[in-house]
Order: C-alpha cells, then structure tokens, then sequence
C-alpha cells in the first residue's frame, strides 16, 4: 500500500506526522508519540511485516522478547488511545484539508488519505460561430427562462432547509440525553475488587477467581479486565468528539451522590453493582445459574437463548459467542440519564462499546423499536463473535422502548 506512494507524498505524510506531534494530543506523551513514529516510518517504508503487536511490544515499549501479550495489553490500548486522539486532532476546525492519518479498527499499520484539489479544470471553450441576431435572442430569451427556474429552485430549497430542523442519525437520538446534559459524564467502570452479581445456583469452585480473591485488595483494585479498558477508551472517545467533559471512576468507589451529579455510562455488567442495580426490573437483565450466564427477557422468562456456559479463563469452555446489554434509562432515583454497556464477558462489553459508537448498529436497533429515541428509555440486546480473543462486528438481537 503505502510503499508504492510516490516521493512527495511519503513527505507529506511526514509533515503531517510532524504536526500531529507537535500538537496537545501528543507533545506531552512519549509512548503514544513512539507509537506513531514507528507505525508510520515502517508503513512508508514499506515494512509493515514488522507492525505487529509482539515487535512493537519489544520495539517501541522495551518489553522482554519472551512477554505475554494477553497479559500485558500494552500495545493494544495505546493503539486504541492514539486512534482516538488521532480523531479529536481532525475534528479540529482548520485540520479538514491536511493529509490524514488513520487506523483501521484492530490494524497497527497506519492508511493515509489526501485530501483533493479544490482546483476546476481549465475548459478551453471554442469560439461560437455568428449566428442571426434572431436566432441568438431566441436563445438567450430561452437560457433567461432556464436559469430563472434554476433560481427559484435554489430559493426554494434554501427556504426549506433553513426552516426543517437537520435531520438526526439514530446516534445523534440515542445520545441526545446526554449531549443535552450540562453536567459531565461519570464512566464508571469495574475492577478486581468489584462484586459479581447475584446468582440462582453457585458455580463449581473456580481456581482463578479463588486466587483473585486471595490478592490484596489494593492490587486487585489496580487491575481492570482488558475488553472494560478498550470499551473505556471508545467511549471516552466518542464523548470527546462531541465535545463533551467527563471523568472516570470505579465502581466499588462511585457513591449514589456521584450518580447524582449528571449522566453515568456504567461499563461491564456482571462485576458492576451498579450494572446490575439497574438492570434489576427492566425487561432484559444477567442471571448466572452455576457456570451458566445469559440474558434474561421478562416477556419469555423461559428462555435461555442469550447464554454462555463457562468463563473467558477457563481453558476447557471454547468461548465463540458473546451477548451485550445496551440501557439507557432515566433513573428513577438520581432523575439523571444513564448508560450501561455490560457483556456477559468482557468481549461482549468491548461490542456494546463499539455498537454504542457506530450509526449502522444503533439503527438496526431503531427498525426493532422504533419510536421517540430522545424521550424514552431503551434497551439493545447484541451477540457478537468471538475470534481468538477479540469480538466481531456487533449484531443487534433484540431492542425495547417504553
């Protein structure tokens, strides 16, 4: 791809990389900066073979050769927050015509896209040949009617767009609450301390959440699962493309004043208490019967068709499905618009993030529950397919307004 570019393009990018750099989004961050450098150097050079997530590891961040990537995620959320910051940077007035530079989602090799020239083209006209003034008049008269029908057309169209309000994407409504909000936004996302949500049965014992249990209470709550950090990452960005403040909190920490402050988007559904406090009487919500977890419908309380059968750390379950829970209700205790994105597993939590911020996924949404999206509380059940350890694209299953 990019080798192939000619000379003074490979120079333009350069430039542009310079001034991305050099601006507040990057200036005071080393590792993002080295991120960046070195995925572009390599996707101009041709090299991309060597932008992978273990060569970056130990390239750009000094891990050891012999590092556990599942372990260390370092590489993956410094992509994510370097895609993101890369975003408010064009979001900027005065950068719309530079040269952009852009990662596809779960890619570290960098695309790079030119603007086009505002330039027209020269038309040579050639000379018209003399007419009779007859005939030349005739024609005028007609080019008068044409462009006075044109006019009226403009005029017209103009009158009416300015009087119509702009027409809203089923995003611009789902987050129409919290925009409007004058408060910032609360993310509260869980840790390794957080509770996990009531059960019918108890599971069998499990070793890893036994050991977890075991660690220090002031190191679990340093540890945050991987899929609830980049679910945090695209969220935060979302909220800082349109502009909106926000701060983030853990869960076992937000106190019911701090709900009380403005909107809250909760991440991870099934170690958030409060997650799961709002899901309790809505028609969708978790229920774990032993090893069991699934998606629970008020309307068909039989049904289990929404589940998953054991854990992401359990070496024997073969996870390849994942389900979502997308809320947005007005709470009835804080009076304040409220968010939650909650996977079974944290793979479904990373989807519902992504369906959260992409229009194609909320209006499927929309086309099962259509109605007033700005006014009423929603609800989206999603599946997505689990790929090594990443989710795929979104699917919505099931949506509910009231």
């Amino acid at each position: 791809m990019s080798s192939s570019l000619a000379l003074v393009e490979r120079e333009a990018v350069r430039e542009q990389m310079e001034r991305v750099l050099a601006s507040h989004f990057f200036r005071n961050s080393k590792r993002f900066r080295d991120f960046l450098r070195y995925t572009v150097e390599h996707a101009l050079n041709g090299s991309t073979d060597d932008v992978k997530e273990r060569t970056l590891g130990i390239e750009v961040f000094g891990r050891d050769p012999n590092y556990d990537t599942s372990l260390d995620p370092v590489v993956r959320v410094s992509a994510a927050e370097v895609r993101k910051r890369l975003a408010q940077y064009y979001q900027l007035p005065g950068h719309e015509n530079e040269a952009r530079i852009e990662y596809p989602l779960r890619s570290y090799v960098p695309e790079f896209v030119f603007p086009k020239s505002n330039e027209a083209p020269i038309v040579t006209v050639p000379p018209v040949p003399m007419v009779v003034e007859s005939v030349r008049a005739t024609r005028q008269r007609r080019w008068q009617l044409v462009f006075g029908i044109l006019a009226c057309c403009v005029l017209v169209s103009a009158f009416v767009w300015w009087k119509l309000p702009p027409r809203e994407s089923p995003l611009d409504r789902f987050w129409a609450p919290i925009q409007d909000a004058a408060s910032p936004v609360l993310l509260c996302i869980s840790d390794a301390n957080s509770p996990s949500a009531p059960m019918v049965n108890p599971p069998p014992p499990d070793a890893v959440a036994t050991a977890i249990a075991a660690l220090p209470t002031w190191y679990r709550h340093a540890h945050v699962g991987f899929g609830d950090t980049l679910a945090l990452t695209t969220l935060a960005g979302l909220l800082g493309n349109r502009g909106r403040t926000f701060r983030v909190r853990r869960a076992d920490e937000a106190e019911l004043r701090d709900l009380q402050e403005g909107p809250v988007i909760l991440i991870g559904g099934r170690n958030n208490p409060w997650s799961v406090q709002l899901n309790d009487g809505l028609r969708f919500g978790f229920v774990r019967d032993a090893n069991l977890r699934y998606i629970s419908d008020r309307n068909n309380p039989a049904s289990k068709q929404w589940s998953v059968q054991g854990t992401s750390h359990d070496p024997g379950a073969k996870i390849t499905q994942d389900y979502a829970l997308i809320s947005r209700v007005i709470d009835p205790t804080t009076g304040r618009p409220l968010i939650t994105a909650a996977g079974i597993l944290s793979f479904g939590t990373e989807a519902a993030s992504e369906c959260l911020t992409d229009n194609s996924c909320l209006a499927q949404a929309q086309e099962l529950a259509p109605g007033d999206w700005k006014h009423k509380n929603l609800q989206i059940v999603i599946s997505t397919a689990v790929i090594g350890e990443d989710p795929g694209k979104p699917r919505v299953l099931a949506a509910y307004a009231w």
